[in-house]
């Protein structure tokens, strides 16, 4: 009986503070170092955002491959989805390649030391000439203006197409929090295909940092030169109709300088 009676309190305190921690009003206990860390970060913000868009006026997507499926055929010929169609075959952009770049400010202002491109090859392949598909298209407005040529080793922005000034070496872009810079990146290419990616370097507060410029949805950056003849070679309208030429060369799109 008298251990009964001593046990019934000792119960009786453990219920009430089990019931206290489920509640939340118990008192301060050991907590799980991992756990406290993790309520005491912040989620990371991002020091500033990066948006892409496409921007080509009227010119030339090129297949690697020729288009031969009826289903393919059928989008080309009837206005389908000729979107669908050239990321299906991993087209690219035939002489130029104009991308739409918008930064916008985070947090705290920061310094924008460069945009690198990452070539997936270490020289051009051949151009592509499987499928050429020409049709005009709606442009954006330029704002601040970066070429790049594909053709060269290791590929830089530089001020002008004709240019040799590196413009990260003469110029860096600043970035107040909120604020929105648009640029206009132009990659051209003559000789041969090239895909690749991009990277910003940026600086903030002492310290270097990079942010990966993310494709747009369903592409990929790529840029291919003209070929002198194709598997096939499509002429399209503002309506998205295409019809297939005779001539299996790209004369009308060709530069000037290239004539057939």
């Amino acid at each position: 009986m008298l251990w009964l009676g001593a046990g019934i309190p000792v119960i009786g305190a453990v219920l009430t503070a089990i019931a206290l921690q489920l509640l939340g009003l118990g008192g301060e206990s050991e907590s799980d170092p991992a756990s406290a860390g993790a309520s005491s970060v912040s989620p990371l913000v991002p020091p500033f955002i990066v948006t892409a868009r496409q921007d080509d006026e009227a010119g030339c997507t090129a297949l690697p491959r020729k288009v031969s499926s009826p289903e393919d055929r059928a989008e080309l010929v009837t206005g389908g989805d000729v979107n669908a169609v050239i990321r299906r075959h991993q087209g690219a952009r035939v002489g130029e390649m104009n991308l739409g770049l918008t930064l916008e400010g985070g947090p705290s202002s920061l310094t924008i030391t460069s945009i690198e491109i990452e070539p997936k090859s270490p020289r051009p392949a051949k151009p592509f000439a499987g499928t050429l598909l020409c049709e005009p298209n709606a442009g954006g407005e330029a704002k601040i203006q970066l070429f790049a040529d594909m053709d060269s080793p290791e590929p830089v922005f530089l001020t002008g197409k004709k240019s040799t000034h590196k413009y990260f070496k003469e110029k860096a872009i600043t970035l107040a929090p909120g604020e929105q810079v648009k640029l206009s990146a132009t990659f051209l290419a003559g000789k041969g295909s090239r895909e690749f990616g991009l990277l910003i370097r940026y600086g903030r507060s002492g310290k270097d940092g990079t942010v990966t410029v993310p494709v747009p949805r369903g592409g990929r950056y790529a840029v291919t030169g003209f070929a002198d003849r194709y598997g096939a070679v499509y002429e399209g309208s503002t309506g998205g109709v295409y019809r297939r030429l005779e001539d299996p060369r790209p004369c009308p799109w060709l530069p000037a300088s290239r004539g057939c």
